[in-house]
């Protein structure tokens, strides 16, 4: 499975415009990566705790996805 590395969020008062830039605002809640492997998926918190069985919709719903773009016309 291939690792990322979480980016740490940054306080800004403006959003910048750019190619160059990838954002997105947060209100709230948390942001578990979603790791993905063959048949596998985990939820993974920046602090490392695997929250897969907190939100096995999003489980399923990964894994849904994986079977669709796999599929041939």
């Amino acid at each position: 499975m291939r690792a990322f590395d979480f980016c740490l969020p940054t306080n800004a008062t403006i959003i910048p415009v750019s190619p160059d830039w990838l954002h997105e605002l947060k209100y709230d809640g948390y942001r578990p990566r979603l790791e993905h492997d063959d048949d596998r998926v985990r939820l993974i918190t920046r602090g490392g705790y695997d929250w897969t069985g907190r939100y096995p919709w999003k489980v399923e719903a990964a894994l849904a996805r994986r079977r669709d773009s796999n599929q041939t016309c």
